[in-house]
């Protein structure tokens, strides 16, 4: 049995992208269940936890589930109607998330081969990826002024503004495929202009360029946890 988590943070990014998700999900015969902070099901052997979002893979796999990326899935899916972006050229963001995940950037260049949408790898990428939005970034220019990667976030806004920005000027091209919502959230702070793969693949990136950005500043500016969260703890 396969389960679905989806993800909180790209519900609220593009909540149209999310649904149709869960349509495919659906047509797939998985059970969909809810937030994976707060989910009941128990691990056992014939159960198969499914997540894009990398905090649903830290959380399901820390209760020990079994999990297989969205990603994987859609590229090995010989009947899934990719849509055609042919002339679409990007730069492609890894997510230093998935650095210990091949199988993942793997998946990720197959589906964009798939779309005819040639791209430009980040300086960093794969197992090298250094950026993960605010979450973590590896900042060559302010390296003796910012001392840490990790949760930038407790920093003033204007730091991470600067930070963000360096990320962005590190790009061959614009925009940027991400497969991440810190990144998305990371580019767009700095000044790039970011994709999520997933609403490439659920084809509802057309004509919603704009009012994607659009939208994903106004979650930007509200005070909500799940993209400014400080830890409690270190």
């Amino acid at each position: 049995m396969h389960i679905y988590y989806p993800s909180c943070s790209f519900n609220m990014l593009d909540p149209v992208s999310a649904k149709e998700l869960v349509r495919y999900a659906r047509s797939q015969e998985m059970t969909i269940t809810g937030c994976c902070q707060y989910d009941k099901h128990v691990p056992s052997e014939d159960i198969t936890a499914v997540y894009f979002c990398q905090r649903c893979r830290e959380t399901v796999e820390a209760k020990d589930f079994r999990t297989v990326s969205f990603w994987e899935i859609i590229s090995n899916d010989p009947d899934f109607a990719f849509p055609d972006y042919s002339g679409m050229h990007v730069s492609l963001q890894d997510c230093w998330r998935d650095r210990h995940h091949p199988e993942i950037n793997e998946a990720v260049r197959s589906i964009l081969d798939k779309m005819h949408i040639t791209y430009e790898e980040a300086p960093r990428s794969r197992e090298n990826s250094a950026y993960c939005g605010t979450l973590h970034f590896e900042t060559q220019q302010y390296r003796d002024t910012v001392h840490q990667c990790d949760h930038l976030t407790r920093l003033d806004k204007d730091v991470q503004i600067q930070l963000m920005k360096e990320n962005v000027l590190s790009y061959p091209v614009q925009p940027v495929i991400c497969v991440c919502c810190r990144c998305y959230n990371g580019i767009l702070l700095g000044g790039g202009h970011p994709i999520h793969l997933m609403t490439l693949l659920m084809n509802q990136y057309r004509g919603r360029e704009e009012a994607l950005e659009t939208h994903a500043l106004d979650l930007l500016s509200r005070p909500d946890p799940r993209y400014n969260r400080k830890p409690a703890n270190g």
